[in-house]
């Protein structure tokens, strides 16, 4: 038998699968060589997705703790009495300290949009209150709101024919197979690369390395831009027309010649001379912006002004970011009339100094695994052994999370539920069909909180809504999806429309290159480079390791343990052996951690792989020093600007 499924990882390439079942069991997992994205092949991880699904670590029963938060000691219970404790302790700490003390922490441990957004109608019925999701890329996605109205740029298949290609803080060798698939086929028919970051990566191996200094991206920017305008390299029939505020990006882009450029950003002046006289004359072309540079204290800016240089020399939305471009009726798909009263939301990335408050009484953890994803865990784990906290877990495995739970329920694989999926890179909906029964007594998401609103005698018929219903609803309703529910169960995909990409929907309906929204929010007029204080020696870089997906798959991979690599003379100056150990320090915490030496990574920088479970990692990962620091675009966190000393 043949069924349709969707990899629900939050990744850019959101593959289409087909899978083939025998008496019960998935028997291969193979790409959808039909779906034009995908293009008939799956990456390393998905390799072992059976063994994922059929491992010994899965949990199978709801659980209850019995013994002290963090120990992991349980015993099994059943689901009718599990449902019962929380909800008798949602009803018992909402009464006594209100609906707002009960948390829903919730993220993207899965991308379908049912499973991740249908217990919302559930939490938003009881009036709980709800984290951000601040912790990824809101920061990127405000700055390019702000000039080009939304995050919409350029499609994988106009990507691919592009003359020029510019990786800026990027590393798709590792986080989108497909991407670097499409650009090494652009570069077989002639493409130039650049590929702008401070680590010599292997999508650096591809072209043109300009290493530059972490942080100083916008500068470099902001003197493309000087160097641009003083040259008159711009199509001025393109600025009048289709932006605004170019005047006042001449005044402020004027101190960042190439010289001040070459000093904060540690480029030469020739190279830069080089890269900009190739941006210019080689179209199309594309910049692709990563998610680890907005990530910084000063990311929001570092993205605005790269955002800028595609409007200045006339490539309409020239830039990759986030493709999301489904048009899905998301107030109807959380339930947001439930509630008559306006959600209290705390920032995910700050959720240790909330917790630490006092005005959280009860958490609700499903899709995430927050005691290994979050920043400052020495705090954030403080909150979450709080006995006054009772906190509910819903996961396929044991995480460092559901060892702090009060109460642990299984969760369903991807191939024991329904879903649909969008992706934020290519244009197509897809699919995922139930393939399997659920292992033990697993629940998907959604049939656990129709339970729970079953339990909880709530009657709202939008709480027991099955899960086909809802997708035919969005799907019925959507002017963009090219086809009908009927059609994506026989192709296990469908195509979405693109909007009108020369429709900007800021305030002045044109690229703002100044804004006066962004100075009513605080955020100014202009993107400006911002000088980020190093109190400590050496910046800590936590880029994702190419076989996880955030937390995800570290159980599967007990070979990829903590390291930090170190340039070269930083270890001679520190008397760092490679292959032995360090410890790192700052206001956060220390960690001990093996040493490698690496010629990829510059000076004053190290580079420690997240997110690996501490569980499994000798008690500690890189979070144990990353910063909580909350920028101001979108409230985004800023893991990378986080700064350390040799203790």
């Amino acid at each position: 038998m043949y069924i349709f499924n969707t990899c629900p990882r939050d990744c850019y390439d959101t593959c289409s699968i087909v899978t083939r079942v025998r008496n019960g069991k998935l028997h291969t997992i193979e790409a959808n060589d039909k779906q034009p994205f995908t293009k008939g092949f799956l990456c390393p991880k998905a390799q072992g997705l059976s063994q994922y699904v059929y491992s010994k670590q899965r949990v199978l029963y709801p659980m209850k703790r019995d013994g002290p938060k963090g120990k992991g000691k349980f015993k099994r219970v059943s689901w009718d009495q599990a449902l019962q404790d929380i909800a008798d302790q949602i009803r018992e700490r909402s009464t006594k300290y209100g609906t707002d003390s009960v948390l829903q922490f919730d993220y993207a441990g899965t991308m379908g949009l049912i499973q991740r957004e249908f217990p919302s109608r559930f939490f938003n019925a009881i009036g709980a209150s709800r984290i951000t999701h601040t912790i990824c890329s809101r920061a990127g996605d405000k700055a390019l709101g702000i000039v080009w109205g939304s995050s919409l740029g350029m499609l994988p298949e106009e990507i691919e024919q592009c003359r020029l290609i510019v990786v800026w803080g990027m590393n798709p060798a590792w986080s989108t197979p497909h991407g670097i698939d499409m650009i090494k086929k652009a570069q077989k028919r002639g493409a130039k690369i650049y590929v702008i970051d401070p680590i010599r990566t292997a999508t650096a191996e591809l072209g043109v390395h300009l290493q530059i200094k972490p942080m100083s991206d916008a500068a470099m920017a902001l003197g493309c831009i000087n160097h641009i305008i003083e040259n008159r390299l711009y199509p001025e029939e393109f600025v009048k027309l289709n932006t605004t505020g170019f005047e006042r990006l001449v005044e402020i882009s004027r101190k960042y010649d190439l010289n001040a450029m070459a000093r904060l950003t540690g480029l030469k002046t020739r190279d830069m001379e080089d890269f900009i006289a190739d941006y210019v004359s080689l179209r199309p072309n594309c910049i692709m912006m990563g998610y680890g540079m907005q990530r910084h204290r000063n990311g929001g800016e570092m993205i605005r002004a790269i955002g800028i240089l595609p409007a200045l020399i006339g490539e309409n939305r020239g830039f990759f970011y986030s493709t999301d471009i489904d048009d899905f009726d998301r107030a109807y798909l959380e339930g947001t009339t439930l509630t008559s009263r306006k959600k209290l939301q705390y920032n995910m990335v700050d959720i240790g100094r909330t917790l630490e408050s006092g005005r959280i009484k009860m958490m609700f953890v499903y899709n995430s695994n927050p005691l290994a994803t979050l920043p400052n865990q020495t705090l954030v784990r403080k909150g979450f052994a709080r006995d006054d906290v009772f906190t509910v877990v819903h996961d396929l495995f044991m995480t460092d999370t559901a060892d702090y739970a009060d109460i642990v329920l299984p969760a369903t694989s991807f191939f024991e539920h329904f879903d649909i999926h969008t992706s934020y890179m290519h244009q197509y909906l897809s699919l995922n069909e139930k393939a399997i029964e659920p292992l033990g007594e697993a629940k998907s998401n959604s049939d656990l909180f129709r339970a729970l609103a079953g339990a909880m005698r709530l009657i709202s018929r939008e709480l027991f809504e099955e899960d086909e219903k809802i997708a035919r609803t969005l799907i019925s309703k959507s002017k963009v999806v090219e086809g009908t529910f009927e059609d994506l169960k026989k192709k296990g995909f469908l195509r979405m429309k693109v909007p009108n990409r020369n429709v900007y929907a800021t305030p002045t309906k044109k690229i703002e290159l100044f804004s006066s929204a962004a100075i009513s929010e605080g955020l100014g007029g202009l993107p400006v480079h911002v000088d980020v204080e190093k109190k400590l020696p050496y910046q800590l870089l936590s880029p994702v390791h190419r076989l996880l997906v955030r937390s995800q798959y570290h159980q599967m991979h007990l070979e990829i343990q903590p390291v930090v690599y170190v340039n070269a003379k930083d270890a001679e100056d520190e008397e760092m052996e490679n292959g032995g150990t360090v410890t790192l320090a700052n206001e956060f915490g220390d960690w001990t951690v093996r040493v490698e030496i690496s010629a990829n990574v510059p000076r004053g920088v190290m580079v420690s792989y997240s997110v690996l479970w501490p569980k499994l990692s000798g008690g500690k990962n890189v979070n144990f020093l990353t910063t909580d620091f909350v920028q101001k675009y979108g409230g985004n966190s800023a893991f990378n600007s986080t700064f350390v000393r040799v203790a």
